[in-house]
This record gives structure tokens, C-alpha cells and sequence, in this order.
């Protein structure tokens, strides 16, 4: 159902608060959780997300929590790739020079062209998954696949690494 602009504004005032307090328990971040929670009402608004009367409610908070949950699991992909990248800088408190650069020549010359540079894009450049998804015009669960598929070769690659 395409909203009508006062439906809009009812279900905004009615379920921002609701969804906004859903999404902060998840992330633990008031900008994150409200950035969710307007993304979904621009979808909502420009109609690329349809809702059904009934069931209103549990349908805005599934959506909020899926969101939430892909966030979660891109922040661990992250975590993982950081500590996977610079294993002895969390452990001693200092870069090794001599991994990272091996792990960088690593992704220049190991992995795929379009992995490397999905990789390079998120972790060098810190750009988000969506961001990388429209610059190189491919689905942002592409973009996932690459970049999962990067670091299960560089983990089984550097794991036993010891310098």
C-alpha cells in the first residue's frame, strides 16, 4: 500500500519512537539507530517498501531489526578484518610493518580485481557496503560476498602467521 502523505505523518508520529528505541537496544548508538530508522521511512515515502494495514507494526520492527542485525554483522566483519590486519598491533600495542605489508601485497595480487578493490574500498577507504554497492553499481550483498570471500582468504592465509 503507497501511503498517502497524512497516513505518512500518522504512522511516523505513531511508530518513530518505538521503532528509534528497537533500534538503539540493537546498535547502542543513537545516530546509527536513528540514521535506521529514517532510512526506512524514505523507503516508506518514496514506495519502494509497500505495507499492509494489518500488520503495520510488526512489519516496521521486523524491517528495523533486519537492518539492525546487517549492521551488527558488518561491524564484526570489520572488527575481524582489523584484527586479522594487525594482529600483534592489539597484542603488543604496536604495528608490525612486515604483516601488514604482506597482507596489502596480499589483496594487490592474490585476490580477484573486484575483490581487491571491494576490499581496498571499505577498509582503506571506510566506505560503507550501500557506498560501495552504488559506485561500482553491483547488489550491496555483492559487495558482502566479496568481501567475506577476502577475508576467509587472508584469515586461512595469515592465521598461523607468527612473525
Amino acid at each position: 500500500m503507497q501511503l498517502k502523505e497524512q497516513q505518512f505523518k500518522e504512522l511516523f508520529h505513531s511508530e518513530f519512537g518505538r521503532m528509534y528505541k528497537a533500534a538503539y537496544i540493537l546498535l547502542g548508538d543513537e545516530d546509527e539507530a536513528k540514521d535506521v530508522v529514517q532510512d526506512l521511512f524514505v523507503k516508506l515515502w518514496e514506495g519502494t517498501i509497500s505495507l499492509r494495514e494489518e500488520s503495520q507494526r510488526t512489519f516496521l520492527l521486523t524491517c528495523i531489526r533486519n537492518r539492525c542485525l546487517n549492521i551488527i554483522a558488518q561491524r564484526q566483519t570489520h572488527q575481524e578484518a582489523i584484527r586479522l590486519l594487525t594482529p600483534k598491533a592489539i597484542e603488543s600495542g604496536t604495528h608490525d610493518d612486515e604483516i601488514i605489508e604482506a597482507v596489502h601485497r596480499y589483496v594487490d595480487e592474490k585476490l580477484s580485481p573486484q575483490t581487491s578493490r571491494i576490499i581496498k574500498m571499505h577498509f582503506n577507504d571506510e566506505q560503507s557496503y550501500k557506498d560501495i554497492s552504488n559506485s561500482l553499481g553491483i547488489s550491496v550483498s555483492a559487495v558482502n560476498k566479496h568481501i567475506v570471500q577476502g577475508l576467509r582468504k587472508l584469515r586461512s592465509t595469515f592465521k598461523n602467521r607468527e612473525a
